[in-house]
């Protein structure tokens, strides 16, 4: 296992002083505006329009196009870096493509939310991102979440993708249902992801990790109390432990190479670093760093901050070393 201490990246021609200052107001910003909403008594719809809304704020770049692509009733966008040489329509088989699966609980989210965040991906790894629009809790338990995921990564196949040039990239709840989607991808019989890219990734959902505890307070934008009751959500009648519902306790053997992106203030820090000693003890090749300093999902917010931005750079460099390199 590869493990790097990561400290916060500073953009040229960025002041350390600034960049500290806006690391200090996004957390604030997370702590006043999302931390009180998510998993409150406040109905699950005002919950998300009201997350959307604070996600649009983010935004993302400019000059990536986007279309719209049914899996039966699922729609899944696809995001791809706009090239004004280009004549007609471009084939996806000669292309590296991205299955990005969002985070948000499995309560909150979707193609409009994340978007931003998946343009940027678009932008840094020159590849096409499909980002699926997956059934959320409490209206849909597991397995629908990660039916749907399966059903889009089948899809992507289906347009001419091929698997050597494609990953698969979750962030929180979606960098769960990530793992648990390559497991499915194998059992089916499906040829397996060049790579796998975990950002914050939620994977115990008993919330066993000692970071609950001891990191907890520090978080800006979780908190215990909402995150068991999004679990309970999402698990219907399996006990939390179930590695269908907390894939840190799953097989992990046949896992293809894999890199996790944690922050050190964050309440789900544990479930990336056992994680990534569980997945290198099985033999999968795993890189894990730890951003000090940082905070849950913090790579949204590369708008703002150069750590975010550094990071999101990270991300499509260890893609670039996958893609087409696959057995």
């Amino acid at each position: 296992m590869c493990e790097r201490a990561v400290g916060r990246w500073v953009v040229p021609h960025m002041v350390p002083g600034v960049e500290k200052l806006l690391a200090s107001l996004s957390r604030l910003s997370l702590r006043l505006f999302v931390r009180p909403v998510l998993g409150s008594r406040l109905p699950i719809g005002f919950q998300r329009r009201w997350i959307a809304a604070i996600t649009k704020v983010v935004g993302g770049p400019r000059g990536v196009e986007r279309s719209e692509i049914w899996i039966g009733e699922m729609p899944m966008l696809r995001l791809r870096k706009a090239d004004p040489a280009a004549l007609g329509p471009v084939d996806p088989s000669g292309r590296d493509a991205i299955l990005y699966v969002h985070g948000g609980a499995f309560e909150i989210g979707g193609g409009d939310m994340y978007a931003g965040f998946a343009s940027r991906l678009a932008v840094a790894t020159g590849a096409d991102v499909y980002l699926p629009d997956y059934r959320l809790a409490p209206e849909h338990a597991q397995p629908a979440p990660t039916d749907d995921v399966f059903a889009a990564y089948r899809a992507v196949l289906e347009l001419g993708h091929d698997p050597r040039r494609t990953a698969i990239v979750g962030d929180s709840a979606g960098g769960g249902l990530s793992v648990s989607t390559v497991r499915s991808v194998r059992e089916m019989g499906l040829p397996t992801p060049a790579a796998l890219v975990l950002i914050s990734p939620w994977l115990d959902l008993s919330l066993s990790g000692a970071s609950v505890g001891l990191v907890g307070r520090r978080d800006p934008m979780l908190k215990r109390e909402a995150l068991a009751a999004a679990a309970r959500n999402h698990a219907g009648g399996l006990h939390l432990d179930d590695p269908r519902i907390s894939p840190l306790f799953a097989e992990l053997r046949t896992l293809p190479p894999t890199l996790v992106q944690v922050g050190t203030d964050e309440i789900l820090l544990d479930d990336s670093t056992r994680f990534a000693d569980r997945a290198y003890a099985a033999g999968v090749e795993v890189e894990l760093q730890r951003f000090a300093g940082m905070f849950h999902d913090f790579q949204l917010f590369a708008t703002l901050l150069g750590t975010s931005r550094g990071a999101i750079e990270d991300i499509a460099a260890f893609l670039g070393r996958r893609f087409g390199t696959a057995e």
